[in-house]
């Protein structure tokens, strides 16, 4: 992480839509993605988030597949999984983790008077102990909020492209 640089948390929704093309924020979460990169812009994802993607990523490509052929086979999962296993290495490559532990669930139980989302409250904490500067997503509800300035993929694309 450089000196000064923006930092930017990267909520689960908003990595989703990087990686399930079928997903309506797509482009503007690759375009999000492609500005920060070659920027002064640290990305940053809680460590619970990779998990999230990872599932849900199986989850809907395996549903896609299911309703295209009507069945998935044993090598259609094992393709999936291997896939999914470079979503997650992907991510490393392109943020850094931000680790979870008590102090982060006791956080998130003080934010509920906030937001009532357990895994929301928990990209919260992550915000603040890795000191972000701005939360990514595209949870209304989470920008409306949360305690820390909040952007849609959409606003952030034009803050990571703002000299300062």
């Amino acid at each position: 992480m450089s000196e000064g640089a923006k930092r930017l948390l990267i909520d689960t929704n908003v990595w989703l839509d990087y990686f399930l093309p079928a997903r309506s924020g797509h482009q503007q979460a690759r375009m999000l993605f492609e500005g920060a990169f070659g920027k002064d812009v640290d990305l940053l994802f809680a460590s619970t988030t990779v998990k999230d993607v990872f599932f849900i990523a199986s989850s809907s490509y395996k549903r896609e597949l299911h309703e295209e052929r009507g069945r998935i086979t044993e090598a259609d999962s094992r393709a999936i999984n291997v896939m999914c296993w470079a979503i997650a290495a992907s991510m490393e490559e392109m943020a850094t983790p931000v680790g979870v532990d008590a102090s982060d669930l006791w956080l998130a139980e003080k934010y509920r008077s906030l937001h009532k989302d357990l895994e929301d409250n928990l990209i919260l904490a992550a915000a603040q102990r890795a000191k972000a500067d701005v939360l990514v997503t595209c949870d209304e509800g989470l920008i409306k909020h949360a305690p820390l300035p909040a952007l849609t993929p959409l606003d952030a694309i034009a803050y990571v492209s703002m000299e300062l």
